[in-house]
């Protein structure tokens, strides 16, 4: 397998992109990177080379906000992470470019709304209340769980810990900064463990590695960018704009799988 250096180009400018949106926005890495890239490239490949950078990017954010880390609240949902990435890497190995492709864009869709919703905190934690939901250890883990079936499956593993994430925000077991810190660990972890059973699989070719090392310096000049853009733009005008733009992005994947 030869590289495409056209294409490896272009997946560089992707994931600088999702950097620069993930460093004004606070979101987006995962969702843009594996959004855009299966638009002109195999979302197999695509999914290889963003585990790649993503675990870098993951450590990166989590080294600024380490002193927020709590393990027991990192160590749950990796539970059920250990159990649910297995059959996601099952089910990646066994779809076509097509399925893929259906799977990253309804994958998307879920994101976005889950996103979108955990913009309205107020909404969310009167909900909740209505609900009268108190969360334990078990929902941590099935909260992994979810999430380590998507992430080996289409490597867009936010949703189920987005949701988990609100609603420990809402209710105030978590913070923000702790909630962070959560997060870039255990989706870290989840890449590190992603790319690894690829390795073993024999999907994480040279050529694949070369790519991700090339975006590397994309990635670090995104988030650069996108914090230095922080502090000058609109961030709730810039949000919406974003997910509007994700949703858009996940019906054209859609559309262009089903002649597929």
């Amino acid at each position: 397998m030869s590289i495409d250096w056209m294409v490896a180009g272009l997946s560089t400018l992707v994931i600088m992109v999702a950097a620069l949106v993930h460093g004004i926005a606070g979101f987006g890495l995962a969702q843009v990177s594996m959004g855009l890239m299966p638009l002109f490239r195999t979302p197999g490949s695509a999914s290889v080379i963003f585990s790649i950078v993503a675990v870098l990017a993951n450590a990166r954010v989590w080294w600024s906000v380490r002193e927020d880390f709590e393990w027991r609240s990192w160590a749950l949902p990796v539970a059920g992470l250990a159990a649910g990435m297995p059959l996601g890497i099952y089910v990646f190995s066994n779809l076509s470019e097509a399925q893929l492709r259906i799977a990253v864009g309804i994958t998307l869709l879920i994101a976005v709304m889950l996103i979108a919703a955990m913009r309205q905190v107020d909404m969310v934690r009167e909900w909740f209340q209505d609900l009268g939901f108190e969360p334990g250890w078990k929902t941590a883990v099935v909260a992994g769980f979810f999430s380590g079936i998507l992430g080996g499956a289409v490597a867009i593993p936010g949703p189920p810990m987005i949701l988990y994430g609100t609603f420990m925000v809402a209710n105030d077991f978590w913070e923000g900064g702790k909630m962070k810190a959560i997060f870039t660990a255990f989706f870290g972890t989840l890449m590190l463990y992603r790319v690894g059973s690829l390795a073993v699989a024999g999907q994480v070719t040279t050529p694949l590695l070369v790519e991700a090392a090339v975006a590397l310096p994309g990635l670090l000049l995104g988030a650069w960018l996108g914090i230095k853009i922080y502090d000058v733009i609109p961030q709730r005008i810039f949000r919406w704009l974003v997910l509007a733009m994700l949703a858009i992005n996940a019906i054209l994947l859609l559309i262009t799988a089903v002649p597929e």
